[in-house]
């Protein structure tokens, strides 16, 4: 969310603003006169969620899959890789 808030409005909901607001999204405060005169920057972390051992694992197998699928050599990763090291 980045949004534009006349000042006044931003007095009144400042806590309701800075709720909304996720890590690195703006407020514009606009003053009376329509010309801009502060930004509110949210520093709020972001909430991550720890993604379980069997999710990674499960990844990594879509992965594996999908680059074995698109393997055209006819060695393998490993067999290059070593050539590629000597």
């Amino acid at each position: 969310m980045s949004a534009i808030v006349p000042i006044e409005s931003a007095e009144r909901e400042l806590r309701s603003l800075l709720e909304r607001l996720q890590q690195g999204e703006t407020v514009v405060l606009i003053g009376p006169d329509g010309v801009p005169e502060a930004l509110l920057v949210s520093l709020r972390p972001v909430a991550t969620k720890a993604q379980s051992l069997s999710d990674w694992e499960a990844r990594w197998d879509a992965l594996t899959h999908k680059v074995s699928q698109a393997w055209k050599s006819d060695k393998s990763a490993l067999e290059v890789l070593a050539e590629m090291r000597r």
